[in-house]
């Protein structure tokens, strides 16, 4: 039996520098598809969140697509609050890490059932 080739993927996390930099965005990519999440579910458009926060559609849409990596805690606050939701911030111990994500993920998946 042939030993299962490692992917390219696989090959660059196994390099600290590119594994940091990646971990970093996908927490904010993670933020950005949580708030799409929320959106789709309750039947909120960028239009309607752009209202709610006195905002144009536009800003939105780029925060959307990859500018709330530079958005303040005031900012997620007001966008958690136009969704009636709470922003949690997190310092999670890094051993606890994957049970944190296993739990939330299981309380998302329950949201969309409710």
């Amino acid at each position: 039996m042939k030993k299962k080739k490692a992917s390219v993927f696989s090959k660059m996390m196994e390099n600290e520098n590119f594994k940091k930099k990646f971990d970093g965005e996908k927490q904010f990519f993670e933020i950005e598809y949580q708030l799409a999440q929320i959106m789709e579910q309750n039947g909120v458009t960028q239009k309607d969140l752009a209202e709610k926060l006195g905002v144009d559609k536009s800003v939105v849409s780029k925060d959307l697509a990859g500018s709330l990596k530079k958005a303040g805690m005031k900012k997620l606050q007001a966008i958690a609050e136009a969704l009636d939701c709470e922003f949690v911030p997190l310092f999670v111990p890094k051993d606890k890490k994957k049970k944190v994500e296993k739990e939330f993920h299981n309380i998302m998946v329950g949201a969309k059932r409710a």
